[in-house]
């Protein structure tokens, strides 16, 4: 590793924080650029962005990610349902894991120099919110995944949305992970996650795997799931996620 090099990008990317305003809402230009600095700081470590578990590595150094209760999923398919706090959520539950596919807003989908970068790591599959066909569109996608040979994982962030947890309804969480799990027969597994940060620890918990239930329940007991994993931090407590004004609102005010 470069030291030096290293601690220099890893000011530059701070710098692009405080300029973007945050790490909650980017343009997709602005994201290009996060993402060439992100690559500069992996080079720096000596690690290879083009294999998904160096990646992954420097991911964790650049975001002090700490990881707990994370199983041995090798053998097990599974439906990642994490909290959704930053911009980076995607990359690193991306990431996280071999063979995953990783649902996102459709304007990451469409954007030719971003998929340049996560087309390397991971399988994405766009989302059309508030759009019945592609959400099914979707489903069949996802459970495509789960059920071919070397097909694993599946990341869903079920708020549809970057928001808070404590301003999260049920009603504001899509339950398309069930019918997902009830075809495919993979585990939906809860994820706490603190907003990333290269300043402070960002610890990601895992949880033990979600009973299938109807649909209508699904949002209460995946909210009742996440603020018992949030709970769980402690030394210190979990961070408070900082987010713009736009995502402070509830989510059934938005403007998507």
């Amino acid at each position: 590793m470069n030291k030096e090099t290293y601690e220099t990008e890893l000011e530059h990317l701070r710098g692009l924080f405080k300029e973007f305003g945050g790490v909650d809402s980017y343009t997709t230009v602005q994201a290009v650029a996060i993402f060439e600095q992100i690559y500069k700081i992996e080079s720096a470590l000596g690690l290879s962005v083009a294999k998904r578990d160096e990646f992954f590595e420097g991911i964790c150094r650049i975001f002090n990610i700490e990881l707990i209760n994370m199983e041995d999923y090798k053998d097990r398919k599974i439906i990642l349902v994490p909290n959704h706090v930053s911009e980076f959520d995607g990359l690193i539950f991306g990431s996280i894991l071999p063979n995953m596919m990783v649902v996102a807003k459709s304007d990451w989908i469409s954007n030719p120099k971003l998929n340049a970068f996560l087309d390397k790591l991971f399988t994405l599959v766009g989302l059309v919110r508030k759009d019945g066909s592609s959400g099914m569109n979707v489903l069949r996608k996802c459970i495509d995944h789960l059920m071919e040979d070397g097909g694993r994982a599946v990341n869903i962030f079920v708020q549809q949305t970057i928001a808070d947890i404590d301003i999260t309804k049920p009603e504001d969480v899509a339950s398309g992970a069930c019918l997902i799990a009830k075809k495919s027969g993979a585990d939906i597994i809860p994820v706490y996650c603190e907003q990333a940060s290269v300043d402070h620890p960002t610890r990601v918990v895992f949880g033990k795997p979600m009973e299938i239930i109807d649909k209508k329940d699904f949002g209460a007991e995946w909210i009742k799931c996440e603020l018992a994993l949030r709970d769980s931090i402690s030394d210190p407590v979990a961070r408070k996620p900082v987010l713009c004004e736009k995502h402070q609102k509830p989510i059934s005010e938005r403007e998507f």
